[in-house]
């Protein structure tokens, strides 16, 4: 089997994700279960820490995997979405999977997948499968901890099958709000979910009702609880275009003066997520010194999150896609680039807070720019209603053809001392990348 035989097949799987509700009404474990069963439960064969949260969850992994790694250990780390190639998703010790790796694995893993198929019960989607081959290839690379972040939710996410040494919750906000909950406190109930009996919860700084919810949850499972704000507490001393520097302080001692190559003030809190992290595990036996914590966190990269592609004019290129996201990227974008004209090239999901999302965007552009998208479009909200909604808030807002007509159409707009943002999901994002890079697209089918 090849790269691209091994994404045919695996595309042919109900894929959700290109879906408009982006999960199936009735959410279950059944299909992953099956699947981690039949292959050995490989998810056993490795420590885990589990990470939940709407807003910020893919960069705290990252960061918890990067200063663990500066332990000395082997780590393996699973997120999603990806950006450009399928492969990101899955990788150890900082290497997505080859793409020799993900033909062999698919290739290994099929019998299973195909024999599971028949079964009543039937077989799960593309993110069960997909997380299942993640689970086997961190047994097969013989990891010493694994990192893994929910895909959507918690409680029913296909990741919800693994027992994590700490669970770390990342900002609740509103988002799937059709698959989660209307309100704070029910998506708080769902990302709590991942809340396991005696191990060790770290929570972000929270509002008062996801608090309540997870306090609540961490009582019941009898899981000691450490919140950001409280038991790590952290100040942001320095910031500026790609670094900050940060002092993070906990009942271990002080971090002071910590470098972050990150834009973006909400990385800080991220940053001391992933410190509580790192001294919970410190105290279940795992080696991660406090030098570690700071090499770790100086190494991070994060594309696609605040990242600068080119100056005169700026072009920042960010993944927020839901409003907290959001407002946390528009507030830092004001402090870095202050008193610019501000175009932005905007995409959303439909299952997002559309409406809510274009009034933080339109209170930031001064012009905005809305490309019809080929990756996941079957999930784009209509280029035409976003355009029109932005512009009864003030903002003038068009359509464009394609987001590589959109970004040149932007920069033709763009005078040097000017802004550029491309933003409002990671799909977009991702285009972008392609065509700002020239890339070859590595789906063989539009997702």
């Amino acid at each position: 089997m090849t790269f691209k035989e091994a994404l045919d097949y695996l595309y042919d799987f109900v894929d959700f994700e290109k879906m408009p509700g982006a999960a199936p009404e009735r959410m279950d474990l059944a299909g992953i279960t099956s699947l981690t069963e039949a292959l050995g439960h490989p998810e056993m064969h490795w420590k885990s820490v589990h990470v939940a949260g709407t807003k910020g969850k893919g960069s705290t992994a990252v960061m918890i995997a990067s200063i663990v790694r500066e332990s000395g250990h082997r780590v393996g780390l699973y997120t999603s979405p990806h950006l450009v190639s399928l492969r990101e998703r899955i990788q150890v010790d900082g290497e997505p999977i080859s793409e020799r790796e993900f033909a062999d694995l698919t290739e290994r893993t099929r019998p299973v997948i195909e024999g599971i198929r028949l079964r009543p019960e039937g077989m799960g989607s593309f993110f069960d499968i997909l997380t299942a081959m993640a689970f086997v290839y961190f047994k097969e690379r013989s990891v010493d901890l694994a990192v893994v972040e929910c895909g959507l939710g918690g409680r029913l996410d296909s990741t919800n099958v693994i027992q994590p040494m700490v669970c770390a919750i990342t900002p609740v906000g509103l988002d799937h709000t059709d698959r989660l909950g209307e309100t704070i406190a029910e998506i708080a109930r769902e990302k709590a979910g991942i809340v396991k009996e005696s191990a060790c919860t770290v929570t972000a700084v929270q509002s008062r009702q996801a608090s309540k919810v997870i306090r609540e949850a961490c009582r019941l499972r009898s899981s000691p609880m450490v919140e950001a704000g409280v038991d790590v507490r952290y100040a942001l001393r320095e910031e500026s275009v790609g670094r900050q520097v940060v002092d993070i302080e906990t009942a271990g001692g002080v971090y002071e003066g910590v470098t972050l190559p990150l834009s973006g003030a909400f990385q800080a809190g991220n940053a001391a997520v992933a410190v509580g992290v790192a001294e919970a595990l410190a105290k279940q036996g795992m080696e991660v010194t406090r030098q570690a914590v700071r090499r770790g966190l100086s190494k991070v990269r994060l594309p696609g999150r605040m990242e600068v592609f080119q100056r005169r004019p700026w072009l920042v290129l960010d993944v927020a896609h839901n409003v907290l996201a959001a407002e946390n990227l528009t507030a830092s974008l004001r402090r870095l680039f202050p008193a610019r004209r501000v175009i932005v090239v905007l995409s959303a999901h439909r299952d997002k807070a559309v409406g809510a999302l274009c009034e933080v965007i339109a209170r930031y552009a001064d012009e905005i720019l809305v490309p019809e998208r080929r990756v996941l479009r079957n999930r784009q909200a209509d280029p035409g209603e976003v355009a029109d909604a932005c512009t009864g808030l003030g903002t003038p807002s068009r359509t464009a053809t394609s987001v590589a007509d959109a970004i040149a159409e932007a920069r033709t707009l763009a005078q040097p001392d000017d802004l550029i943002l491309v933003t409002g999901c990671f799909a977009l994002v991702g285009e972008a990348i392609e065509i700002l890079r020239g890339m070859e697209p590595e789906e063989t089918r539009s997702r």
